[in-house]
């Protein structure tokens, strides 16, 4: 069988890794001030930030109608796939894995999806994973095995220093809407739980307190991992919360793979401008060495 692997925007990929690994993207598109935008081939640095501005409109992410799937994989089938793996992001941030999930129920393809229970990074590099094991003449059911097992094995944390964006949209984040957080204080720490919903973790008054949680966090898998570990960090390169993190990171954890990413529009949307997101875990190309 020909397998296509599947992701959308939110995933944390290069052009050229997509073209390497043959993958196939749902662009992710947001509403906002009346009109469409799609994630990568609709935005602007400055369009970003003015999505992201406490006194603009709601940034809000488009549903993908069933129609539109069904024209995406029949486009897929003509050119010969038959088989079709889905790797999306959480689905505590968009409906889409759940529409994808009940399209392929009624639908007489073979369409296999696996929920990242994250965005950005991890996601990315599940991806990166399943086309790597996928040209490599590996089944779609020995690809999930081990998706699973990089799933277990990363963790997503955010740390947010505003938490408007989050009282913009509505998100919620433990069953009560955040309008009712208002108690909060940066640096509060969110993260993708077993579920793909991002929950409360802390917050803090002080960066410093933040950052050594996160640590403590890291270092409760980074002595049973050592070299096999992956630590990417997502966000904006002119935040110096970000840089002061990134410098911490590498002081600490020496043999961790340490990587810097953009953190994906898609999540920013809900967690801010300021918002830096954290993946830590088993690095996906120890699977693949394996």
């Amino acid at each position: 069988m020909k397998v296509a692997i599947l992701t959308d925007t939110s995933a944390c990929l290069t052009v050229d890794k997509i073209k390497e690994l043959n993958i196939h993207q749902i662009e992710l598109s947001i509403e906002f001030e009346g009109s469409r935008y799609p994630e990568k081939t609709g935005m602007t640095p400055y369009l970003r930030d003015k999505m992201l501005d406490k006194r603009t409109d709601t940034p809000v992410l488009e549903p993908i109608s069933t129609a539109y799937l069904e024209e995406y994989f029949e486009s897929l089938e003509k050119e010969g796939y038959d088989e079709f793996l889905y790797i999306s992001l959480a689905n505590g941030i968009s409906s889409l894995p759940k529409v994808v999930s009940s399209y392929a129920k009624t639908s007489d393809r073979k369409i296999t999806v696996f929920d990242s229970y994250s965005s950005g990074a991890i996601q990315g590099q599940m991806v990166e994973l399943a086309g790597k094991m996928i040209l490599s003449g590996k089944t779609v059911s020995q690809v999930v095995d081990q998706l699973i097992n990089l799933r277990n094995n990363n963790r997503t944390y955010m740390l947010i220093s505003d938490i408007y964006q989050l009282m913009k949209t509505g998100y919620v984040s433990n069953g009560v809407n955040s309008m009712s957080n208002l108690f909060l204080r940066p640096l509060t720490m969110m993260k993708f739980n077993e579920n793909g919903k991002l929950a409360m973790v802390n917050t803090h008054y002080r960066e410093k307190k933040a950052y050594s949680e996160v640590l403590e966090l890291i270092i409760s898998r980074y002595h049973s991992m050592n070299d096999q570990m992956r630590i990417t960090l997502m966000g904006a390169e002119n935040n110096s919360q970000f840089g002061e993190l990134y410098e911490l990171l590498q002081e600490n954890f020496p043999t961790a793979k340490i990587e810097k990413d953009e953190l994906p529009i898609s999540l920013a949307i809900y967690t801010g401008k300021k918002s830096i997101g954290i993946s830590f875990g088993l690095d996906w190309k120890t699977v693949i060495s394996e």
